[in-house]
């Protein structure tokens, strides 16, 4: 197999186009035990790079699956800060933050929006519950691991797994950066990274960033009923967050390394901006008439402690992770400028996670992992429904003739009151044996998940426990010139078991879903081609996926009503192909993007929860078809000064939403799409020896679109005679802006 260059410095800013893209990172998950030899950068491709994504060291070569990676300097020239970002560079990929600061993703189709999980989000191999969303800054790399990662990542990554890798402290080197943006919209963002040597094999690095963005959504604050406005501020998407992360690295006698992190992210944004559409035409409109700004504040203080243990030819890994993430969130259900009904839902999420790997070392051509799980989550929810004067405008006669005071509570009636906890305990083996050019793999998982759930309001509980076994298989050929790979892949994931708030009627428990799961077969090329110019991969996909799970409303046999919860809808299948490509056209000129198409329907048979509409052969929802990104980047000198010029589009084909489950005949509306959209961006930068200055603007051409678009109940609707019973909400992407940068090496 192809050995790689060994870099464990960052490059803070552009150096080469080849080295920015090539740069080898340190590897937190495997340790410094595993580097790899050191190799002329001219025998690799642009494009790869060093993954983990089968927890140890390999060229996005040598993985035998899809796996789209980006270094630290294509992170800073692309401007990719948030998960939003990421969505929109990796093709078959949804991912957006949503409103609420928890991230919506679906990757092949697999996964749901809303409260079911089904990707997971990595930091530092420390799996993330309660703040995904959260910024995290120096990064050597992101790494998007695509289709079922059941085997070495368990559940809640029926979709795949999004890895954020920090950059390690440097032992023996004293260096830091400071950085500043500024931008339209009252942006401003800074970031200081500094890395102070501990004697010969210890450092401390340090790392913080504050931001500062008004947004660009607006509230007109128009006059209410009574005549008054909002006293909120007109900017409704104005948002401060800051953090801090520390680590430690070191080494002991006899080759042991300890790296210990801890870090504080502090979040105060919007929460569910939703832009209104009360019909298809979508108008995108940048106002948003409320009666306050919903507000989502957030805290996260974390802990990570990673253990690496050499036992001879074998090594003992060990990930502790503590992490407490609190919140409150206030949501606007009315989407009116009147006070109707609030919902205010404070929010603590606690999880620890413990992992042990024993590994043998890739010397030989049998290459193996044990490893044990353990999680214990907890998530405690109270929110309120605030019911205030005006919402007498929908049921006249109820309340006294409103005061001046329209803000004046109603009623405060518990809305969700809920402790919810989850533990899982797994363990996997996963091996591969190299013979010739060929090497076969697999694994095995097995997780027992317990799941509960208590409605403090109304009393009723429910418990769960179940076991899954996992399978997971690849065969992977190699030219003896190790420019080519050929593989099939087998993988199965699955997303655990739960319960919803509510209970049926005449139930004595609440609502349970069962599990889903996913099958996939994937065959794939990754090859360097052009006289190691061009690295291309190819991958085309098949997936079972059954008894997917959806935020919906379940039937009542009793009421006839409905109950909303997470249920359980039915089958689908996906299949598709997609793309990746890093082609160094000349010494100065760098083209790299990819395409991904798929084809995705509910099985037959399929009926829709709520409507009762048959689904069969419907694409499910949250699923473009095409996507795809692409991006021309020249660098050159100016004396002896670096610079570059970046050009990049991204592409997202229309996706369906969820308005297929509530689409029955003289509906509101037929069933409606999320529009496809064409986002275009441009960066340039040059290098005065350690300074460093920049620009950019954000989409371009000013294109407005959905980041995520759902049906929703029209809460306000007697506000508004004639409104229809549900409405379109959705979350606006980023519009136009422009951003100057400046920043200092020493």
């Amino acid at each position: 197999m192809s050995k790689v260059c060994t870099n464990r410095r960052r490059p803070l800013h552009a150096g080469t186009a080849l080295a920015g893209l090539l740069a080898v990172v340190a590897l937190p998950e495997v340790g410094l035990a595993q580097d790899r030899e050191e190799e002329e950068l001219q025998d690799f491709a642009p494009g790869m790079i060093v993954v983990t994504a089968r927890k140890r060291a390999e060229t996005t070569l040598e993985v035998p699956e899809s796996v789209a990676a980006f270094g630290a300097e294509t992170l800073e020239r692309a401007n990719i800060e948030d998960i939003d970002d990421v969505g929109l560079a990796v093709p078959n990929l949804q991912l957006s933050t949503r409103a609420d600061g928890f991230p919506n993703v679906t990757v092949r189709g697999l996964g749901g929006f809303g409260n079911t999980q089904g990707v997971g989000f990595y930091l530092d191999d420390v799996q993330l519950f309660g703040d995904a969303s959260s910024r995290f800054g120096d990064l050597e790399r992101i790494e998007v691991l695509k289709g079922p990662q059941g085997i070495l990542y368990g559940g809640s990554n029926i979709g795949g797994a999004v890895k954020f890798v920090s950059a390690r402290p440097e032992p023996g080197l004293f260096e830091g950066r400071v950085a500043a943006k500024a931008g339209t919209d009252n942006y401003f963002d800074g970031e200081l990274e500094l890395n102070l040597p501990l004697g010969d094999n210890w450092a401390f690095k340090i790392f913080g960033f504050a931001e500062t963005d008004d947004g660009y959504l607006i509230n007109p604050r128009t006059p209410r009923e009574n005549g008054q406005r909002a006293d909120a501020g007109k900017d409704i998407g104005h948002r401060e967050q800051y953090g801090v992360r520390g680590a430690l690295y070191g080494e002991l006698a006899g080759g042991t390394e300890i790296y210990l992190t801890a870090r504080y992210n502090d979040y105060d944004g919007p929460n569910n901006a939703w832009v209104r559409e009360t019909d298809t035409d979508f108008g995108y409109s940048r106002l948003i008439d409320l009666s306050y700004n919903p507000r989502n504040e957030r805290e996260t203080f974390g802990l990570t402690g990673h253990l690496d243990v050499p036992l001879g030819n074998l090594s003992l890994q060990s990930i502790t992770s503590y992490t407490d993430t609190s919140s409150r969130r206030e949501t606007d259900l009315d989407i009116q400028n009147e006070f109707v009904l609030d919902l205010v839902r404070p929010e603590e999420f606690q999880a620890f996670t413990q992992e042990l790997r024993l590994s043998s070392d890739d010397a030989g051509p049998f290459v193996w992992q044990l490893g044990a799980y353990y999680l214990d989550l907890k998530r405690d929810l109270d929110s309120t429904l605030l019911i205030r004067e005006a919402f007498c405008y929908l049921d006249p006669g109820t309340c006294d003739p409103l005061s001046q005071d329209d803000d004046v509570l109603l009623a405060e009636v518990p809305f969700e009151i809920s402790r919810r906890d989850r533990e899982q305990m797994a363990a996997f083996v996963n091996a591969s044996y190299s013979f010739g050019q060929f090497e076969l793999s697999g694994g095995l998982r097995v997780d027992n998940t317990k799941t509960g759930r208590d409605n403090l309001d109304t009393g009723f509980s429910g418990k769960n426990e179940e076991t899954v076994v996992l399978g997971r298989a690849s065969i992977a050929w190699q030219d003896p010139a190790e420019t080519t790979l050929l593989y099939a892949t087998f993988s199965q994931g699955f997303e655990p078991a739960d319960f919803s708030l509510s209970n049926l009627t005449g139930a004595n428990a609440l609502l349970g879903y069962g599990k889903e799961t996913a099958d996939q077969i994937e065959i794939g090329y990754k090859g360097r081609l052009l006289d190691n110019s061009l690295f291309l991969t190819i991958a085309a996909f098949y997936i079972d996926y059954k008894d997917r799970q959806f935020e919906l409303q379940a039937a009542d046999p009793e009421t006839g009503g409905f109950v909303e919860g997470v249920v359980n809808v039915g089958d689908s299948t996906q299949m598709g192909i997609e793309f990746d490509l890093t082609w160094q056209l000349t010494d100065n000129l760098t083209l790299s993007g990819g395409a991904g198409y798929i084809d995705a329907e509910w099985d037959d048979g399929t009926i829709s929860p709520t409507s009762g509409r048959d689904l069969s052969g419907v694409q499910p929802p949250n699923v473009a078809k095409w996507s795809g990104s692409a991006a021309l980047e020249y660098e050159g000198d100016l004396g002896s000064n670096e610079f570059f010029v970046r050009g990049q589009a991204r592409y997202k084909g229309k996706s369906s939403t969820n308005a297929q489950f509530f689409d029955v005949p003289g509906d509101d509306y037929p069933v409606f799409e999320n529009p496809s959209y064409f986002v275009v961006d441009l960066a340039t930068g040059i290098d005065f020896g350690g300074l460093n200055v920049g620009a950019r603007v954000e989409n371009l051409f000013d294109k407005r679109y959905f980041n995520d678009l759902q049906e929703f109940p029209n809460f306000a609707g007697g506000l508004n005679p004639g409104e229809p019973g549900q409405i379109i909400i959705g979350t606006l992407g980023q519009t136009r802006r422009f951003i100057a940068s400046v920043g200092f090496e020493f």
